[in-house]
């Protein structure tokens, strides 16, 4: 489904914020997402993306913006140039944000078809909690990432 580019903004329920950059907004009960956040902000400290968990007031009105239940939370969004990327989608467009080698990963990623990334996506996701684990509290930053994080 293609979307306007920064349709949100003409959205009265969605908070104005600073979308110059990319915006991953995920899961900060889940281990897994909340890992994978830590993981990109140690290997690009100085990176560009910010980051929001779904359990925040701007990202639950982007969700709802975009026809997504932020309580039955069943894909992270990267919001990259007015454009919201879920899935497979998503974790290549995460991993664009990245410095080289990831960031080639989801460029190389594209081979894959969508159908196929997006089934592999699913199952990781609908199991995350089993295979991962899950939060009492959501993920809180350290001092050196909490720029990077609305």
């Amino acid at each position: 489904m293609e979307h306007a580019r920064f349709a949100y903004r003409a959205d009265p329920a969605v908070p104005a914020f600073d979308d110059a950059e990319p915006l991953f907004i995920f899961d900060g009960f889940c281990v897994l997402c909340s890992e994978g956040v830590r993981w990109m902000v140690k290997r690009d400290p100085k990176g560009a993306t910010r980051f929001i968990t779904v359990q925040s007031p701007l990202a639950r009105a982007l969700y709802a913006h975009y026809g997504l239940d932020p309580d039955d939370f069943d894909t992270f969004m990267v919001l990259k140039d007015g454009v919201p990327h879920l899935r497979y989608r998503g974790w290549l467009e995460a991993a664009k944000t990245m410095p080289a080698p990831w960031r080639w990963l989801g460029y190389a990623g594209h081979i894959v078809p969508g159908v196929i990334g997006d089934a592999i996506y699913d199952l990781i996701q609908k199991n995350r909690f089993q295979w991962f684990g899950r939060r009492d509290a959501c993920l809180v930053p350290d001092d050196a990432a909490t720029a990077r994080f609305l």
